[in-house]
């Protein structure tokens, strides 16, 4: 419940009409506000919630915020109206005082590549174990992770946040709202560089994360990536993880198990632990050690981070095998794309056992900036030395990639429903088809057509 006290105090706001006094929840959206909720308004570049403060109370009974320069607004609103100076940052000020109200340990984790299996992954071998709440799908921004704190209930002994970011201050942002007392950072590479600008933006932006980690909370480093590596910080714990060299926690493959994954062996602070995942490509493995070195550092006792491991199941859209009905196996991996993502998909593609064709459908890298068309010609040179059958791309962007593959090797189409015309009548049983572009392009619409 939220006490009209505790907005008030929280959003730093003024009372304007009190009508409730007691909330049941906290809402951003006028459409699914539930009765009793309270209604927080916030604004974008083609919408504003204010607008809709009167529909939200229809359906909640409520009450709502309101920026105190929308007078034309607050002077005809029903229910209770606190007044602040901006929705957006009340939405945040609410987040970060709730933060102060909770006394579970928080954990953060942030990276170019692999944050949501990562924090998915966490979660699956925690839950069950440990009282844990956590931000759901890919909610990381400023409003998917201050609805998350808001809505944390009961006791949790752990806050699990993902945060995510594509212009510079945004960790920090979150970060001050967290607060976390473990963080972790799983790579760094070209991503999002229409706001970050390069790899050293990215670096930046993503150590905001271990800057504003807690004094003496832990703070875990991937050994393996030259940008994290040197990290040093004097009044947190640091461990590493890795598998190249040495770490604090490790992980190696056992054994390859082409389409159905990979038997593994964990190293953890010198605890061996054997598992076996169905997560795919080498840069999954990162994602499964980082979420088992967080489980372990919370608490979770190795042979059952080896049970989690083996059930879970890879996500819609994130490196996904899916058997089709013509007895080829289509690879789900178009949650979205940058040149890391892209590169690492393509190898594991080549890499896989495979009785038929090697089958790539490839889509634009989106919010790579001025060097979009660079890291599009270093995608056709890595198609160019691949051993796949077929390529097939859709996208303005790719048009420069197939100019580098060069001999013809990347077919272009300018619709997704004209490629998926061509390979239809191309596919045969034991071909493998990876699927894979930025989210903008929807190209699980093309997994649906093939599936």
């Amino acid at each position: 419940m939220w006490p009209l006290e505790t907005i008030i105090q929280g959003v730093n706001g003024t009372a304007h009409r009190v009508e409730r006094t007691t909330f049941s929840a906290i809402s951003t959206d006028s459409r699914t506000i539930a009765p009793g909720e309270f209604f927080i308004p916030l604004k974008g570049p083609h919408f504003d919630g204010h607008l809709f403060i009167d529909a939200a109370y229809g359906r909640s009974g409520g009450g709502s915020l309101c920026d105190r320069t929308r007078q034309e607004v607050y002077a005809n609103a029903r229910g209770t109206v606190i007044l602040v100076d901006d929705t957006n940052e009340a939405l945040l000020d609410l987040a970060s005082h709730k933060r102060g109200q909770t006394p579970a340990a928080f954990v953060a984790i942030t990276g170019s590549n692999g944050k949501t299996t990562t924090k998915e992954l966490l979660v699956h071998l925690v839950r069950g174990v440990i009282p844990v709440a956590s931000n759901e799908k890919n909610y990381n921004n400023q409003v998917g992770a201050a609805k998350t704190m808001l809505a944390i209930e009961g006791s949790p002994d752990y806050c699990i946040f993902e945060l995510g970011t594509n212009h510079r201050g945004e960790i920090r942002t979150l970060t001050r709202m967290v607060r976390p007392h473990m963080s972790l950072i799983t790579n760094i590479t070209p991503s999002h560089l229409a706001g970050l600008a390069d790899l050293e933006g990215v670096r930046r932006e993503k150590l905001d994360l271990f800057e504003g980690t807690l004094p003496g909370g832990a703070i875990f480093i991937n050994a393996d990536d030259p940008s994290l590596a040197p990290y040093k910080r004097a009044d947190c714990t640091l461990y590493t993880f890795g598998m190249e060299g040495c770490a604090d926690f490790m992980l190696q493959v056992a054994a390859d198990a082409g389409l159905e994954g990979f038997e593994i062996t964990f190293n953890l602070r010198g605890e061996k632990v054997r598992a076996r995942t169905r997560l795919l490509g080498r840069h999954n493995l990162y994602n499964v050690l980082a979420a088992a070195t967080l489980a372990f550092s919370m608490g979770v006792k190795g042979a059952t981070l080896a049970d989690g491991i083996g059930a879970f199941e890879p996500y819609k859209g994130r490196f996904r095998p899916v058997s089709s009905g013509g007895g080829y196996t289509i690879i789900d991996d178009t949650y979205n794309a940058n040149p890391a993502s892209m590169e690492w998909a393509v190898r594991t593609l080549s890499s896989l056992p495979c009785r038929g064709k090697r089958i790539a459908i490839l889509g634009d890298m989106q919010e790579l900036g001025a060097r979009s068309d660079e890291y599009h010609r270093g995608l056709g040179r890595l198609i160019r030395a691949s051993n796949l059958s077929l390529v097939l791309a859709v996208g303005e962007a790719m048009k420069a990639a197939a100019g580098e593959a060069g001999n013809g090797r990347v077919h272009l189409f300018d619709d997704k429903k004209g490629l998926v015309d061509f390979v239809r009548g191309r596919l045969d049983r034991d071909d493998i088809v990876l699927v894979k572009g930025s989210r903008a392009l929807g190209l699980d619409e093309v997994v649906e057509a093939l599936g």
